[in-house]
């Protein structure tokens, strides 16, 4: 067993290639951190480099009561709300978005958004294939690697059926299911309780004299990305900036409520800071509690369309209007795709509990930012919001999209072929 002492040259001495990798497993005596590590070895870009925030409604929102109102159909399919006017005079909103229908000339909204799986699996909407489980932010940390200290990939939120998938562990996001407490556990980012930054350091320092002893002997490939990794690895674990940008505390609390006391609008200023430091993806889960805070909004036992009024359209118009205000005012917008959508929308038709049933045929998508054209609409649903009648939009088309924005040239980059099959991006959108 290697052990660290006093002489790092005594214990240096006589190390084979096999305890050389065995260095490597040994997880840094109470490193936790994924071995996304090795996607830093991802070619550098020389292309816009564009963070994404991506909202996810969990339940499946409402077009109808949100981004896609049919106000001119019997009560039956319009639902109990009105419209409001948005700030394109040619588009209308839900009465209950009235923050967000002032976005609409600097927003886009996907209008034909469709797939045919109605169970709720967020798996063709976050990954752009269904019984596919790389996530966008996998694809995203493979081909663009970190910035600096900052983990590129984040999920904040319960765990969903996503992740690394194809790409392996190495892509899986760092997890944090609730931002909003006032001890944020990190648990990636810690040290075991035996493990002193000091002695952390003097295992950075045997590693490099391993490395060193092993150049000087033949250039060993293996052992120089050991180093590398790990020593990403301990900027990581000593770095106060990766512990700030977690700690909400650090927000005056003007911008705290600003974003709304719950757990999506606290979620949505935490992956500002996050982005803002330099986390390349970040994916944020509608609040993670009850059904009955979801959008699942059947109705039956449950306050049905009411909850829309009450709880979930009033959070996701403060949430994220004051997330783009906020990136607009730090200059971070056009650097930063935001989009918001769920697993699909719901039944053109009010059931017959009052509120409506899955629908994944035609529902909407909200993007902005990262060059978004503004005031734009994609598509269009027919008369009562039941099927596209103009550019219909799948999945992979979409993920070509997220892509393409963020600065991954899906043409002649083979590696992102798999994630988007022969699917280009909405031509309205870049």
């Amino acid at each position: 067993m290697l052990r660290l002492g006093s002489s790092i040259q005594r214990n240096c001495q006589g190390l084979s290639r096999r305890e050389i990798l065995t260095i490597g497993s040994l997880g840094m005596a109470g490193l936790t951190l994924p071995g996304w590590l090795h996607s830093a070895q991802a070619a550098p870009q020389k292309s816009r480099d564009v963070s994404c925030i991506l909202l996810w409604l969990d339940g499946g929102p409402s077009h109808l009561e949100t981004f896609d109102p049919k106000p001119g159909t019997p009560d039956t399919v319009r639902g109990p709300y009105g419209v409001i006017p948005t700030s394109v005079s040619s588009v209308q909103f839900c009465e209950l978005l009235p923050m967000l229908a002032a976005w609409m000339d600097r927003c886009a909204v996907i209008r034909s958004m469709t797939h045919g799986i109605d169970a709720h699996a967020p798996i063709p909407m976050l990954t752009g294939f269904n019984g596919k489980t790389t996530s966008y932010g996998a694809v995203v940390t493979r081909l663009k690697g970190p910035r600096g200290d900052m983990p590129p990939h984040v999920h904040l939120g319960s765990k969903l059926a996503v992740g690394g998938g194809d790409l392996g562990s190495a892509c899986d996001p760092i997890e944090l299911r609730d931002p909003t407490g006032n001890k944020v556990d990190l648990p990636q980012f810690s040290l075991s309780a035996n493990l002193s930054a000091e002695r952390l350091h003097e295992r950075q320092a045997l590693l490099k004299a391993v490395d060193d002893m092993r150049r000087k002997a033949h250039a060993d490939p293996a052992v120089e990305k050991l180093d590398t990794f790990h020593q990403r690895a301990i900027d990581m674990l000593t770095s106060t900036k990766v512990r700030d940008a977690f700690d909400l505390s650090r927000e005056p609390p003007t911008v705290r409520n600003r974003y709304g006391a719950n757990f999506f609008g606290q979620s949505c200023l935490l992956a500002r800071r996050l982005v803002e430091a330099g986390t390349r993806f970040v994916q944020v889960k509608w609040y993670d509690g009850p059904a009955f805070d979801a959008w699942d909004v059947h109705g039956a036992d449950l306050a049905g369309m009411a909850r829309m009024e009450q709880q979930l359209c009033p959070r996701l118009d403060l949430g994220l209007s004051a997330l783009l205000e906020d990136l607009q005012q730090r200059g971070l917008l056009a650097s930063t795709l935001v989009l918001a959508f769920g697993e699909f929308g719901r039944t053109p038709r009010i059931n017959k509990y009052g509120a409506r049933d899955h629908w994944p045929h035609c529902f909407s998508v909200f993007l902005a930012g990262a060059g978004i054209p503004g005031g734009v609409i994609v598509g269009a649903s027919d008369r009562e919001g039941a099927y596209p009648t103009s550019s219909p939009v799948k999945p992979p088309e979409l993920a070509a999209t997220i892509y393409k924005l963020m600065g991954i040239d899906i043409n002649t980059d083979p590696r992102v072929r798999p994630f988007i099959g022969t699917a280009g991006p909405v031509p309205d959108l870049v």
